[in-house]
C-alpha cells in the first residue's frame, strides 16, 4: 500500500515542489491550498496524481475533519509537511491585529493544529514522519518581520518539543529553515540583486535545493534524526 503524505501550502512554491518530490517517490499526496480550484486547474498537469483540498488550515475543526477523513480512506497517514505561510510586513510602530493574528495564526497556529491532528493517526500506526518548514527569519532580523520571525521562531521551537514527546511512537519530527529562494512569495519583493549580493552563493535558492533536503528527511536514511532544524540559504546567515 503507498504511503500517504499531507502537505499543507502545497499549490505552490516550496510546499509544492516537496509535494511533487514525494509523487515521484510512490506517495499518495495531499495538497491543503486556501485557494478553490476549478476543475480544469485540478486535471491540469501541475496538480496531475495529487489531491486537492480547499482548506484554511487555522480552522481547527476543518483540519480535524479533513486530516479524519484522509486516514479513515487509507488507514494511515505517514508524512505531515507543514509548508503553510504567510507575510504580512510592517515595523512594530505599524503593526495591526490583524498583521499580527494572521501571520501567527497561519504560520504557527496552523502548523500545531496540523501536527496535533496528524500525529494521532501516526500515534496508531506507530510511525509517522513530520516537517515543517521554518524560516532564517527565525536567526536573522528583518525590518518589518517581527511577526513573521516570532511564527518561524515558534514554529522550530515546536519541532523541538513535538520531537520529544512523539518518539517513543517513532514518529520523528524536523524542520527546515530557506533562505532567500526563487518563488511567487519573494518576486514580489523589490531590490533582488541587492538581496543576492547578501548571499555568499551568490544566488537564490532553488525550489528543488528544499524539495532534495526534505525528501531526504523524510526518508528511512534519515531514520536517526529527530528534534533538528536545518538551514538551507546558501551561506546567508554565516
Amino acid at each position: 500500500m503507498n504511503k500517504v503524505a499531507v502537505v499543507s501550502g502545497g499549490s505552490r512554491g516550496i510546499g509544492y515542489g516537496i509535494a511533487r518530490k514525494l509523487q515521484e517517490k510512490g506517495y499518495t499526496v495531499y495538497i491543503i491550498g486556501v485557494k478553490n480550484r476549478t476543475e480544469s486547474e485540478l486535471s491540469s498537469k501541475k496538480y496531475s496524481g495529487m489531491n486537492y483540498i480547499n482548506l484554511d488550515i487555522t480552522d481547527y475543526a476543518s483540519v480535524k475533519n479533513n486530516f479524519k477523513e484522509i486516514y479513515e480512506k487509507h488507514a494511515r497517514l505517514d508524512v505531515l509537511v507543514n509548508s503553510a505561510g504567510i507575510v504580512d510586513d510592517k515595523k512594530i510602530k505599524f503593526m495591526t491585529v490583524n498583521s499580527w493574528n494572521s501571520v501567527v495564526g497561519t504560520n504557527l497556529n496552523g502548523v500545531f493544529w496540523a501536527i496535533k491532528c496528524a500525529s494521532n493517526y501516526m500515534i496508531n500506526n506507530r510511525e509517522g514522519v513530520i516537517l515543517n518548514i521554518s524560516s532564517v527569519a527565525s536567526k536573522k532580523a528583518v525590518n518589518g518581520q517581527s511577526n513573521y520571525a516570532s511564527s518561524k521562531a515558534g514554529v522550530e521551537a515546536l519541532t523541538r518539543v513535538a520531537a520529544l514527546e512523539l518518539a517513543q511512537y517513532n514518529i520523528r519530527v524536523n524542520s527546515i529553515s530557506p533562505g532567500y529562494i526563487d518563488t511567487d512569495m519573494l518576486s514580489n519583493v523589490i531590490g533582488i540583486k541587492e538581496i543576492i549580493d547578501t548571499i555568499p552563493l551568490n544566488r537564490l535558492g532553488r525550489v528543488e535545493d528544499i524539495a532534495e533536503l526534505a525528501a531526504f528527511l523524510i526518508s528511512e536514511k534519515s531514520g536517526y534524526i529527530t528534534g533538528q532544524n536545518f538551514i538551507i540559504d546558501g551561506g546567508v546567515t554565516l
